[in-house]
């Protein structure tokens, strides 16, 4: 009697891969791994439904930031000069409705000067410092945080904060136009009685800025300062 040879599976599979095309053991791996397979592409999946989802909540929530600050921005634009007692509490009720981000330091940036504008300079000096609490040093919004600042404590009469705030803006300015901001410094030291500052302020803006289309107005500062008008 002929002895029969015992083949494992794992054998015969191996010899029949010898005859197998590449798509056919392409479908025997996945026949053999379905499972796993199955498991690792359902991952897969899950995780770009989750990252699609978050991008598209993200999306939605930016411009829903965005359509508030534009309403803002048309309050601050249509009412405040006319009828500040209204347009401020308005933008404040605005403001209450943002998420923490670029569109909500833009808005109070507006809402800051809006209390500027309307006299409220202690409001406008606290909203402006938590601006600048609240950004990195080298973003607009710190710069334009820092001059509405100083204008603050100007309007408040504050000369020597003024005084100590203009020079931080112009001592870090990154790029921001400082003609204004060097005859705010001027305008400080001569109101708070300090005409060698004011004057030695008003001549750096006057060889800082040659061509400015407002020189005259520094150059006539300067002739009367010094006593020669």
């Amino acid at each position: 009697m002929a002895k029969r040879v015992k083949v494992s599976r794992k054998e015969l599979l191996k010899e029949q891969d010898q005859f197998l095309t590449t798509s056919e053991k392409v479908v025997v791996f996945f026949e053999e791994h379905r499972l796993p397979l199955l498991i690792s592409a359902g991952a897969v999946l899950a995780i770009f439904v989750l990252v699609g989802g978050f991008k598209y909540n993200q999306q939605v929530k930016s411009l829903r930031m965005e359509q508030l600050y534009f309403e803002v921005e048309k309050v601050h634009t249509d009412k405040l000069a006319k009828t500040p007692e209204e347009a401020i509490p308005e933008m404040e009720k605005l403001i209450g409705e943002f998420q923490e981000g670029p569109q909500k330091i833009r808005a109070n940036l507006l809402l800051a000067g809006g209390y500027f504008q309307n006299g409220q300079f202690d409001k406008a000096i606290d909203l402006y410092q938590d601006i600048l609490d609240g950004n990195a040093r080298e973003k607009i919004p710190y710069q334009l945080a820092r001059a509405g600042l100083a204008q603050s404590y100007e309007g408040k009469k504050d000369y020597s904060k003024a005084i100590e705030v203009y020079k931080s803006v112009i001592e870090g300015s990154e790029g921001y136009p400082l003609f204004q901001v060097y005859i705010g410094l001027a305008r400080c030291y001569e109101l708070n009685k300090d005409q060698n500052n004011a004057l030695l302020t008003l001549r750096e803006a006057k060889n800082k800025f040659q061509g400015h289309s407002q020189l005259d107005n520094v150059e006539s500062r300067i002739r009367k300062l010094s006593g020669q008008a």
